[in-house]
This record gives structure tokens, sequence and C-alpha cells, in this order.
């Protein structure tokens, strides 16, 4: 069972974002990348005396090669942010699960899951008191799984008056901060005969924003699912590489400090995570648990995974982080992140 474990990890670190046909495995619980090594050393003593010092061995080994990948935060227990300054920028970002289309029409909910309702979507946005909302999945979707294009902003512009209002795609970005310039980021493949282009094209907005006497870049993404309709396949994978791929080369010819955050349909395990440039960096550190999870909040023994994510530049500290319930509103935790600019 240990070496069988190690094989896996070694081959996971070797084909994980890499090839499009190991993203089943992908699919495990993060966890278990540093469970299954541990109790395997919790059994090894039950091993005969010759393979005692081989299982260990191999269990210390897929602990060690699988660590980075088990959604694990130690750095909970001694990271302290330092306090937020005054007019520090509070952002809220949310994949809002299809809008406020009514979860009913989707799929029916758990028991005791309220259904969507449209005035309580609102309030709860409003709740978050944010600067900055990167809203996900403005969009609906028919029951052959084509999306449905939204037109909901002009009761977006009454429920936050005064907010700079930004979309592409499926993507809206709200600012109580002026807007230096905008745009959709395309990257992604197209299927043939898509009534709706954009949705499959476009999935990071990026909105410039002018904080403080300086310009800010805000990226709000929704990486494509690596699970689409059909199941598991080539294309999916492809889409998701191409969006990615071109977030980055963006965020990497970009000058200016920068947010990016959104939902990535990426948990800590898979390696397509690598393609985030390394001029971000994780605020994971920020948040108070040791096992972050922000999906699926609809079934909590199953919340399992975390595909929410958080970054910044340098040139911004982030004084606190937290992943926020959504009440049955979505099968996402909302990320709300307190930041400010370094002088």
């Amino acid at each position: 069972m240990a070496v069988a474990w190690l094989v896996f990890v070694v081959l996971h670190r070797a084909l994980s974002g890499r090839v499009w046909w190991w993203q089943a495995a992908e699919l495990v619980p993060p966890f278990a990348l540093a469970a299954v090594p541990v109790a395997l050393l919790a059994v090894t003593p039950a091993a005969g005396r010759r393979a005692r010092r081989a299982c260990a061995a191999a269990a210390l080994v897929s602990l060690t090669l699988g660590w980075s990948g088990s959604g694990l935060n130690p750095a909970t227990l001694w990271h302290h942010p330092a306090p937020a300054p005054p007019g520090a920028i509070k952002v809220f970002s949310w994949n809002t699960w299809y809008w406020d289309q009514p979860v009913t029409t989707l799929m029916p909910p758990p028991t005791g899951t309220p259904a969507s309702d449209v005035a309580a979507f609102y309030r709860y946005l409003r709740a978050q008191d944010a600067d900055v909302l990167l809203l996900q999945e403005y969009v609906y979707f028919g029951p052959d799984s084509r999306p449905i294009r939204v037109h909901d902003l002009a009761r977006l512009r009454r429920e936050f008056p005064g907010f700079h209002l930004s979309t592409a795609g499926e993507l809206v970005t709200l600012s109580r901060f002026p807007v230096v310039q905008e745009r959709g980021i395309e990257g992604g493949h197209v299927p043939p005969g898509a009534a709706w282009p954009g949705f499959h094209a476009v999935k990071t907005l990026r909105t410039d924003l002018r904080v403080a006497g300086r310009t800010v870049s805000f990226y709000n993404t929704h990486i494509n699912s690596p699970v689409a309709t059909g199941g598991l396949d080539r294309w999916q994978h492809e889409a998701r590489e191409a969006n990615l791929r071109a977030l980055a080369a963006d965020i990497r010819a970009n000058p200016l400090p920068a947010v990016l955050a959104g939902d990535f349909n990426a948990s800590p395990a898979m390696g397509l995570m690598r393609l985030v440039p390394e001029r971000m960096i994780d605020a994971t550190p920020a948040l108070r648990s040791l096992y972050p999870v922000s999906w699926d909040e609809r079934r909590p023994l199953l919340s399992l995974w975390r595909i929410d994510w958080a970054y910044t530049t340098r040139e911004l500290a982030v004084h606190d982080y937290r992943l926020v319930r959504s009440h049955g509103l979505s099968d996402h935790s909302g990320q709300r992140l307190v930041l400010s600019l370094n002088r």
C-alpha cells in the first residue's frame, strides 16, 4: 500500500496539469495527499520486520512530495497580519452560482437549503460592504446547459449607487473607485456554433482602478471547470490551460500593483495552478483555517475542496482574508479581503 501510494503521488506530480487524461485523479480531495501517508505511517508497526523500514520510507517520501498539494495551511498558526490602516480596500469575490437564477431550475437543493431568492441575493451582496466586488457567473443556464445572457445592469446600478460597473462575458466587477480602463482577457476556445462566443472566450475581466492616487489592476477570473457536461475530456483541459496562460501573460506584462481573485476551479492538488505567475503572492496564510475549503457549500459533509483563490502583488498588504458562507445562495463560499497599498 505504501509503495502503491508513492507511485500514485510521483505520477501525480509528473502528470497533473500537463495531460488531460489525469484529470480524474486530480479530483481527489487534497487532504488525502497528507492523510494517506500519515495513516500508512501509523500502521507501519503492524508490518513485518523487514517491511517496516521500506513502508516508513515510502510513506515519508510520498508525504514530502504531496504536502504542497494537500491544501493544509499551517501558516495560520503563526501568521498574524498587521491591522488594517484607515482607508483600507475591502474586496469581495464570489461565484454567484448562475447569478440569481432559482436553484430549483438547476437541480433540486438538499433538504433544508432554501431556493435562491432575488432580494436575498442583493441583500447578501450589499451586506459585504465591499469597495470592490468581483462576481462570477453573471449568466443563466438553460436545461440543455446553454449559457443565457443576464440583463441586470439597471438593477445593479440601483442596488449599488455611485459604483462603477464593468462587465465581460460572465464576469461583473463593481467598484467605488474610478475605472481607468477595463477589458476582457481572451484565451479560451469557442465551441463551433456557440451562440455567445464571449462566454467561452473571456474568463478573466481586468479592471484598472484609481485607488488613493495610484492605479491598481483587479483581475476577476473564472477558469473553466475540469468536468464538462459530458465528463472529462481533452477540450476542457485545453480550455482551462488556455485561459490560465492568457491571464498569466497579461499579469507578467503588467507593471501595476495587482489583485487576482475568483473561481479557478482548481484545488491545491491540481498542477494547473503552476501557471499562476510567481509575481502573484498567495493570500492563503492570512486565512484563519488549517484546511480552508470553499466548495461545495450545499453538502457540508462533502465540502472538501478549495477552488476559490486570491493573490496580490508585493505592493499590496493583506490585513484580513476570510471565506464567507453564502447561506444557500451559491455552492461557493465568498472571499472577503482587506488590503492596503504599501507606501
